[in-house]
């Protein structure tokens, strides 16, 4: 039997608007009950995992930042992998040029180097734009949205000796051609990863977080096998979670390069293609 359901949020646990659907919250507890145990595996941080998660009274473990922070069913990092403080001026320069808000995701909240409501308003407009929302709908979906409790950094270098470290760095433009631009350029600087949830967004981390990689370690720690893991996603930064594990789903309104690589597809994400992963899992055991 399966010992880990790995799924990402956005566009796979989670329906369009944003919650988990009594299909998918039935198929875990199920494979809870043959002891299975659920990790969330997203690019978001914990305070926007867990009300979500708590509303379906779901016990879980989670890989956040994309893969800078393993965090266990007690709420205790047990691995991390922060981006590197020196190569940020660096990477916040490739965004400054082209004139690409973003979003810097610390240990201790969310920050950037314009103004927060200038940013703010720029990430709304990007999300009603890209899920066809309206500006309500975005605000209310998620009241913890990073964008709405940004601080703004007024010296760059004092900010960097402050006692926090970086998840990652999360960049968006309606214009897809400037994220293109900016992710050449973001090739030359060594000891980063970076890749787009959506064509207009990018997000960069240390090279060594990437979701599929910090649950290898993780596992061994553990002693689990790769065949006991299952893994669930539909964008590229899912992308080492399907490199590593075997079985692998893929939703239906995944990326084609996320479905080439999958071991099954199933259906969309807003039609339980988790509930229908998990049931495929139970039943060839």
């Amino acid at each position: 039997m399966i010992k880990l359901i790995v799924s990402d949020m956005d566009g796979t646990l989670l329906s369009k608007k944003g919650e988990i659907s009594e299909g998918n919250t039935k198929a875990i507890l199920e494979a809870r009950n043959l002891g299975a145990k659920l990790v969330i595996a997203t690019g978001r941080d914990y305070s926007g995992v867990d009300e979500i998660l708590k509303r379906r009274n779901l016990s879980y473990s989670a890989i956040l930042g994309n893969g800078a922070q393993y965090m266990d069913e007690n709420k205790n990092m047990i691995k991390t992998a922060y981006l590197n403080k020196h190569l940020l001026p660096e990477i916040l320069k490739v965004f400054d040029d082209l004139k690409i808000h973003y979003m810097i995701f610390t240990t201790k909240g969310f920050y950037c180097t314009k103004e927060p409501e200038v940013v703010c308003q720029a990430f709304i407009e990007r999300g009603m734009k890209r899920f066809k929302r309206t500006r309500e709908e975005m605000v209310n979906r998620d009241a913890k949205m990073p964008c709405l409790n940004l601080v703004k950094i007024d010296n760059l270098n004092d900010f960097l000796t402050r006692n926090l470290e970086l998840i990652k760095v999360e960049a968006f433009h309606v214009d897809e051609g400037l994220i293109e631009q900016a992710k050449k350029q973001l090739s030359s600087i060594e000891g980063i990863a970076y890749l787009s949830s959506y064509p207009d967004n990018v997000e960069v981390t240390d090279i060594k977080a990437q979701k599929g990689y910090i649950l290898e370690s993780v596992i061994t720690d553990l002693g689990i096998k790769k065949e006991e893991v299952m893994v669930l996603g539909d964008g590229l930064n899912d992308l080492t979670l399907f490199e590593c594990f075997p079985y692998s789903y893929a939703m239906g309104n995944a990326v084609d390069e996320i479905k080439k690589m999958a071991y099954k597809v199933v259906c969309d994400h807003d039609l339980d293609g988790v509930a229908q992963a998990i049931y495929d899992q139970i039943k060839s055991r």
